[in-house]
């Protein structure tokens, strides 16, 4: 088991230092928003790369969580996963008391993956949608806090966010 806690460990700190880069795009975007047509159009290159910026560290903070993260703690907690779909992960997380909410969690994955794959959309969406990854890298933000207040809790010490 002490590998298993040493992985999620390195996987807790990694993640950790992938979330302080999302808060430091959220600092340096927020100003940015909310976005509407008019301000897209009007962007310098500088504030284009430091909303992909955004939407990368975003998108690979919610990746971490469910792929390294839940999979770490379904581990350390004898549950078996290996079978399960993100969505049964995501509530054996809220079943556990590791999240809060997995529907909340579910949407964060959701807009992830609307970033993800680039789906074709009308000017409206993207708008919507960028302007909801203000709010959702928030979110993910307060969710890693929450992850690892509920491993200091179950006393898998040493998983400190650095």
């Amino acid at each position: 088991m002490s590998g298993e806690r040493d992985i999620l460990r390195a996987n807790i700190a990694a993640c950790g230092q992938r979330v302080g880069k999302l808060v430091y795009s959220l600092a340096k975007s927020r100003p940015l928003f909310p976005m509407t047509q008019e301000r897209i159009g009007n962007l310098t290159d500088d504030q284009e790369e430091s909303i992909d910026a955004l939407i990368l560290r975003y998108s690979q903070c919610v990746s971490m969580i469910q792929d390294q993260i839940f999979r770490g703690i379904a581990y350390v907690e004898h549950e078996d996963i290996g079978d399960k779909s993100n969505r049964d992960r995501t509530l054996l997380m809220e079943k556990l008391g590791a999240i809060k909410s997995a529907d909340a969690f579910g949407t964060a994955a959701a807009l992830r993956n609307k970033f993800s794959h680039h789906y074709p959309e009308e000017a409206e969406v993207r708008i919507a949608r960028l302007n909801l990854v203000v709010e959702e890298a928030t979110y993910v933000v307060a969710t890693f806090d929450e992850l690892t207040r509920f491993l200091q809790r179950k006393g898998f010490a040493g998983t400190e966010a650095p």
